[in-house]
């Protein structure tokens, strides 16, 4: 894991083409340290924080990524304050699985209260 990926921020629009944005930012942005699962796990979280924001959150939206003690750490930011909530969906159900997801490949993940709204976090580590 690098100490290489500096710091960045990148504002959103409120549409699903935030999250092709966001793995888009992710990609160009992270060292060559950072590649094989680790990215992929990148790429899957932080369209899972988008989607949800642009879904469940309100305007601004802006995703951020840096390395900290060779963590990966992303995050996502929108204005509303309601916070994600983790669900048990039935099997057919074609929603409700990002949070959970997003759990299960992170080493750590949260919630920050931001004014205004929020940001939800993540950190993976190899």
């Amino acid at each position: 894991m690098c100490r290489t990926t500096p710091g960045a921020d990148l504002d959103l629009p409120a549409d699903l083409s935030a999250a092709r944005r966001a793995r888009a930012f992710v990609r160009d942005r992270v060292c060559p340290d950072h590649g094989g699962d680790l990215l992929d796990r990148a790429l899957l979280a932080v369209s899972e924080l988008t989607v949800n924001a642009v879904e469940h959150g309100a305007p601004p939206l802006r995703a951020h990524l840096d390395c900290r003690d060779g963590v990966l750490h992303l995050e996502v930011s929108d204005g509303s304050p309601e916070r994600p909530r983790h669900t048990s969906p039935d099997t057919s159900a074609e929603s409700g699985r990002g949070v959970g997801l997003v759990a299960a490949m992170c080493a750590d993940w949260g919630v920050r209260e931001e004014q205004p709204g929020k940001t939800v976090w993540c950190d993976l580590a190899d």
